[in-house]
């Protein structure tokens, strides 16, 4: 029997990148998810292309590192 459900394939990483947003969206209370989403994976951008060599999940890690008492999106 052929199922008439497609099946979604998830891109490699997904996961994670949305996991590290959605901690940073709890971390900081964000009332505008959209703009905050938006700040985030242009500070993201920014910090991979500084960063090419590392895979999704250390990519991530490293992100969200803080940067002396303070994360990059606050």
């Amino acid at each position: 029997m052929i199922s008439s459900k497609s099946r979604l394939l998830v891109p490699p990483g997904l996961d994670i990148v949305l996991q590290g947003l959605s901690r940073a969206v709890f971390e900081t209370n964000s009332q505008n998810v959209i703009q905050f989403a938006a700040f985030y994976f242009e500070e993201l951008t920014v910090f991979k292309e500084d960063n090419a060599s590392l895979d999704v999940k250390n990519l991530i890690k490293q992100f969200h590192q803080p940067i002396g008492k303070y994360h990059r999106w606050k």
